[in-house]
């Protein structure tokens, strides 16, 4: 089947987006593998922090907020992998042309994450909304009987 020059030029766009989207993923995840050493440095940091004449005692400070502090980094955590798996997941699915609301839900979701974020989220939108994209899902989506072939 001979393709127009314009959806050629989609595919192109969605193979370069969908590479994008899984480096950002890999960024998101890697968050996850900072933290632990970020919490030990604000924890030395304030073990060090020297008192104050008639000021507060900081280690005392900071055992009276260190069960906030875990939930704070637990919920940086908990969001960096859920973003970080979103992100994978619809790079994948453009990658393979499927899941078209998905992939508008993760480009939509990425928004929010300035200034890359932003960047590939609506570019991703706009070639995502672009009359010759949503051919490219659907013809995908009728070969699926065909998956033993990938």
């Amino acid at each position: 089947m001979q393709r127009s020059p314009e959806t050629e030029k989609i595919e192109k766009h969605l193979n370069v987006i969908s590479i994008l989207f899984m480096v950002l993923a890999g960024f998101s995840l890697l968050t996850l593998l900072f933290l632990p050493l970020h919490f030990m440095m604000f924890e030395s940091f304030m073990d060090h922090v020297p008192r104050q004449a008639n000021g507060p005692d900081p280690k005392k400070m900071m055992q009276e907020i260190q069960p906030f502090v875990y939930v704070v980094y637990a919920m940086i955590g908990v969001f960096s992998l859920i973003i970080g798996a979103v992100m994978l997941a619809t790079g994948i699915n453009l990658r393979r042309r499927r899941h078209f609301t998905f992939c508008v839900i993760g480009s939509a979701l990425i928004c929010p994450s300035f200034p890359l974020g932003t960047a590939l989220g609506v570019w991703s939108l706009l070639t995502l909304y672009n009359q010759h994209t949503r051919p490219l899902f659907a013809e995908r989506t009728s070969l699926d009987d065909a998956d033993f072939l990938d």
